[in-house]
């Protein structure tokens, strides 16, 4: 073969292998502009996911909803609304970015042929997806605390009103023990206030339940309406001590003392949790699987994140 033949055929050669090559260098700059781009649109939602990541991981502390938190420690429905009235307006462009650099990223692998291409393409839709499942399961977490917690507050106030209807009670109880007239008006006054305080409970008891759909507060509120009974009965048994109807002060005193019994036999069926304590024992468990499943989108976004972070700086 003539020397000049093979001359030009090297140089065709050479020349395709460069075309080639500068077309496999264009695609891979190309590939490398689509994923920074891809991961700059997750960064500007980890903005607004940062806040309502801290919001939701809140919810799930299980001392937010506890006997020990109170001052300032006690869960504040007015902050928790207000929280998230500040994180759900970005939610749904958040989610919506989200969507769009899935779809971009999947359209994209289907044209790779390099392994290490396709996984950081794989990579970019499990940091987007990771992200849209942990605002899933934020949401339901959230909404069910925002529940919770208006019942939580209403609860230990019901309880707080009982212990403070029992105390008066008590005083009421002390001061009729040695009848007289100045005695028995001073223990009507305790008996009022005692029955004041059980209405108060048997109010919050019921709000309690109807701000969070399910929960069981039935056994405290027969408690309480069976202690307003027996001071009902109280009440009465000081009107016919004043008006001197002995008679009716009998019959009052034996229904007193029959309603208190069986206001003891239900404070035995109440169990060692408080009503607070039955609102925290729910909301954790209704929160567990989603709590589950935000833990571990929150890691495979992370893990996602690392890869792209050493994919992107190797490649570039």
């Amino acid at each position: 073969m003539p020397v000049f033949v093979v001359v030009c055929a090297l140089l065709v050669i050479t020349l395709m292998g460069g075309q080639a090559l500068m077309s496999m260098r264009e695609q891979q700059k190309s590939l490398l502009d689509t994923l920074n781009d891809q991961v700059d649109i997750i960064k500007s939602c980890d903005e607004s996911l940062l806040p309502f990541d801290e919001l939701v991981i809140e919810q799930c502390d299980a001392k937010r909803l506890s006997p020990s938190a109170t001052g300032d420690a006690a869960p504040s429905a007015e902050a928790l609304n207000e929280g998230y009235r500040a994180v759900v307006a970005e939610i749904a462009p958040m989610r919506a970015q989200l969507e769009d650099s899935i779809a971009s990223m999947e359209t994209l692998q289907s044209s790779l042929s390099d392994n290490d291409d396709k996984e950081a393409a794989s990579q970019v839709v499990t940091a987007a997806r990771s992200r849209l499942n942990m605002l899933d399961a934020g949401v339901n977490i959230i909404e069910e605390s925002l529940m919770a917690t208006e019942a939580f507050l209403k609860a230990r106030s019901g309880w707080n009103a009982v212990i403070n209807a029992d105390a008066a009670i008590r005083e009421a109880t002390a001061l009729a023990e040695e009848m007289s007239k100045e005695n028995i008006l001073a223990s009507q006054a305790k008996g009022t206030e005692a029955l004041a305080f059980l209405e108060e409970a048997q109010q919050d008891f019921s709000q309690a339940e109807a701000a969070y759909p399910g929960l069981d507060l039935a056994a405290f509120e027969a408690y309480v309406v069976k202690r307003m009974e027996s001071q009902q009965a109280a009440l009465a048994a000081d009107d016919a001590y004043l008006s001197r109807n002995k008679e009716e002060l009998e019959a009052q005193n034996s229904r007193y003392n029959a309603l208190e019994e069986e206001a003891a036999a239900l404070a035995q069926e109440l169990g060692e949790d408080d009503p607070e304590q039955i609102v925290a024992l729910r909301f954790y468990k209704e929160i567990e699987a989603d709590q589950g499943a935000y833990e571990a989108e929150r890691l495979k976004a992370g893990n996602a994140d690392a890869f792209l972070r050493e994919y992107l700086g190797t490649a570039s």
